[in-house]
């Protein structure tokens, strides 16, 4: 653990090498997220069976979500190392499985394993880039790391375009697998130091078991995959049972999966709202924006793909920008100013003319990129630095599950909506004034979760006046 006036590291070979290992780490789930949302419009003419569309999302999403904290917590008990190893494994298997999908089903299956592997992936980088760098370095590296989803997002649209036009969309999982390598390679030399005394987080399968059948139940009840969006009564009730369960074990167990303890915390707790507020909008916009620019405006897969990869250009520059800017200013404006971009470009998209076409949409996606962007690494770094080492990982975990269960939730049921306005169309890709009814319909709900994000900013803003970081993160700062 780093000495408090240790201020910055050298860099050497073997921290290089680790590095480069950690950034292709993050590169690789990134580019999975650009290359597929570009894409699936196209597979879901090939393969059919366009309700089940939000779940090639929703499915990756749930277990990318539940299984965070487990990797959470496996990592502060076995290492980071060798728990992010087992992550890029899984997920780059899991990609090879996805390329020889015969059917959206299929592909359902196995995007659903491949969240397994990409619910390690960015907790456990992160959580390392905590363990190695004292705080003032670190605070810088966070943007730089993000930096990869704007390369991703040059770079996926591209590849999707390519492959989708030429040698066929299975391509955009089966590029995983030489990154995947390298990036394992590199991890591979990494010898982590560990504090001596390390407290035994202990792993409860039980708790996760029933949160992701829960949530998976209740989406399916909900009208997900459903052709008329019809609820189906009886999962409903499984999926409430099943999480009704998950919170009386939760209660009665002496290791939760899900740290609830740490939304006490003043810091935490509204963290934890903003984020699954905000991953509900992120994804909505992954989501729907390539299907909205190819299939109502007639845009190529490239267009679309730049559409929404623009978000991942605006996020990493107003994050670096806030890694520099948070002891100055202080994480409250911060988030108060990202929300009001996310508002903004949400905006931007609910309200876009027809006839300025995929520029528009590239446009409000890169808002909301920046809006992203100004609050997620400082609300990370400050999260981190909130806690003790042998709960970092699981801390970093909740932060990353408050994000991406509110896109699991938030992209299927914003598929429900979708789907009530498609009705019984025969050919739904062809609908296009009830495609593009819906979608708006869609633009309008990610416009209405922005505003609660910038409420919840206000909040934070106004009980937390005076006050800027965690007395921790000044002192080391200041030092």
């Amino acid at each position: 653990m780093s000495s408090p006036a240790i201020t910055r590291l050298n860099w050497t070979g073997d921290l290089v090498r680790v590095m480069a290992g950690l950034m292709l780490s993050l590169f690789v789930a990134a580019m999975d997220s650009t290359v597929v949302g570009t894409a699936l419009p196209t597979i879901a003419r090939e393969l059919g069976e366009f309700q089940l569309y939000p779940w090639v999302f929703s499915g990756y999403l749930i277990t990318a979500t539940t299984t965070v904290p487990i990797w959470g917590r496996l990592a502060d008990r076995y290492g980071r190392r060798l728990v992010l190893l087992t992550g890029i494994t899984i997920f780059v298997t899991a990609s090879m499985l996805c390329a020889a999908s015969p059917g959206m089903a299929a592909l359902i299956v196995f995007r659903t394993l491949q969240g397994v592997g990409a619910g390690c992936i960015q907790p456990v980088v992160f959580t390392l880039v905590g363990d190695i760098f004292p705080l003032p370095q670190r605070a810088r590296l966070q943007g730089f790391f993000s930096s990869m989803w704007a390369v991703a997002a040059v770079i996926g649209p591209a590849l999707g375009a390519v492959f989708v036009s030429t040698i066929g969309w299975r391509w955009i999982f089966l590029i995983n697998l030489p990154i995947g390598l390298v990036a394992g390679t590199l991890i591979f030399s990494h010898r982590e130091r560990r504090p001596e005394a390390v407290v035994d987080a202990g792993i409860d399968v039980r708790s996760a078991i029933l949160l992701t059948a829960g949530i998976g139940l209740l989406l399916w009840g909900l009208g997900t995959g459903s052709q008329t969006a019809a609820p189906v009564w009886w999962a409903i009730g499984a999926g409430a049972a099943m999480l009704a369960a998950f919170g009386l074990v939760e209660m009665r167990s002496r290791r939760p999966l899900l740290p609830l303890d740490l939304l006490r915390s003043p810091v935490i707790g509204p963290a934890v709202m903003v984020g699954a507020i905000a991953g509900t909008v992120m994804f909505g916009v992954t989501a729907y924006v390539p299907l909205y620019v190819q299939q109502v405006l007639g845009g190529s897969p490239y267009a679309a793909g730049v559409a929404v990869g623009a978000m991942s250009i605006g996020w990493p520059v107003t994050s670096t920008t806030a890694g520099f800017m948070l002891v100055r200013v202080g994480y409250q404006r911060l988030v108060l100013a990202g929300a009001l971009a996310l508002v903004a470009g949400s905006l931007m998209l609910a309200l876009a003319p027809a006839t300025l076409g995929a520029f528009w949409m590239t446009a409000g996606s890169l808002v909301i990129g920046c809006g992203m962007g100004l609050f997620t690494a400082p609300l990370l770094i400050v999260i981190q630095s909130s806690v003790a080492w042998n709960r970092r990982g699981a801390a970093t975990a909740l932060n990353q599950f408050s994000r991406t269960i509110g896109g699991a939730v938030g992209v299927s049921l914003m598929g429900v909506l979708l789907q009530l306005y498609l009705g019984s169309a025969r050919d739904p890709l062809a609908a296009h004034a009830q495609l593009a009814a819906g979608l708006r319909a869609d633009f309008i709900v990610i416009t209405g979760l922005s505003a609660c994000v910038l409420a919840v900013s206000l909040v934070i803003l106004r009980t937390s006046r005076g006050a800027r970081v965690p007395e921790s993160l000044e002192r080391q700062a200041a030092t």
